[in-house]
């Protein structure tokens, strides 16, 4: 199932995690239809502005029993499929990060595990909410808490 021109359902919930364990990750109605609003309003518009390079998705939709497999919230986003960890191959993700910081509305963004003067480290998380958009952003290092991105 297509969620939008570039993204499909099988990338946004596919989970090594959820296959090893035969853990169920297929999402609902309701959660489909947020990660239509994430691939729409995010990735699709980031792809275009990165000259259609690809943008690989390293966590999506997240079953609650997913997440709390991997040790994570059972209350995270990702388990309402409104957010997903991507990174986009020969761009160095903080930029891409302030990129979207800059210039999107989001819900939440973490620059995670980013490692300055090496551009490919870390990921990116992001999140979209239908309404109400925080536009919360943060930075998390390693061995650290998150902290505010301003």
């Amino acid at each position: 199932m297509q969620l939008s021109k570039h993204f499909s359902l099988e990338e946004m919930i596919k989970s090594s995690t959820a296959l090893r364990m035969g853990i169920d990750n297929i999402p609902n109605e309701e959660q489909i239809e947020n990660l239509k609003a994430i691939c729409e309003n995010i990735l699709e518009p980031l792809r275009e502005y990165y000259e259609s390079r690809p943008i690989t998705i390293t966590s999506g939709f997240r079953s609650p029993e997913l997440s709390e497999a991997i040790k994570s919230s059972r209350q995270s986003q990702h388990c309402k499929g409104e957010a997903c960890d991507f990174e986009i191959a020969g761009f160095d993700n903080r930029q891409v990060a302030s990129h979207i910081k800059n210039n999107f509305d989001f819900d939440q963004l973490i620059s995670e595990y980013y490692i300055k003067d090496v551009p490919d480290s870390g990921w990116i998380h992001v999140s979209y909410k239908k309404f109400d958009n925080r536009k919360e952003s943060l930075i998390k290092n390693k061995g650290e808490g998150y902290i505010e991105w301003r």
